[in-house]
């Protein structure tokens, strides 16, 4: 499958879920278990969601993801559907993972700020 269907049907996923939880009534919560696609919590406060060009899908990293589209924090959460290796590591954690907030703005954030116990989420695709 391509990266650009890939993405099409995680970002249809995604909105699925976001709209599920609206009509539900209810607040995203944290994966249970930490592995695949699904709801992470956020540790940190003030944590960006990046986009760029090429080289931010190719190797996520401050400089080649600039554009900042939104900032989350503890307690929310975000869904995370895929994860790559990035230019940049966090915290020791050389991951980057692709993720939706609840208002769908989506980018790429360090996977070091999310509530995990390892750096890679076992089930997770490559982005």
């Amino acid at each position: 499958m391509n990266r650009k269907l890939r993405r099409t049907l995680a970002s249809a996923a995604c909105a699925l879920a976001l709209a599920a939880g609206t009509l539900l009534g209810t607040a995203a919560t944290a994966h249970a278990d930490g592995h695949g696609s699904g709801w992470y919590g956020v540790w940190a406060a003030n944590v960006n969601i990046r986009t760029g060009g090429e080289w931010c899908q190719i190797a996520p990293s401050v400089d080649r993801c600039p554009n900042v589209q939104a900032q989350v924090g503890a307690p929310r959460a975000v869904f995370v559907y895929c994860q790559v290796e990035g230019d940049q590591v966090v915290g020791g954690n050389p991951y980057w993972v692709w993720v939706a907030t609840t208002d769908n703005t989506r980018g790429y954030m360090a996977s070091y700020y999310l509530n995990n116990r390892t750096d890679w989420i076992d089930g997770l695709p490559l982005c």
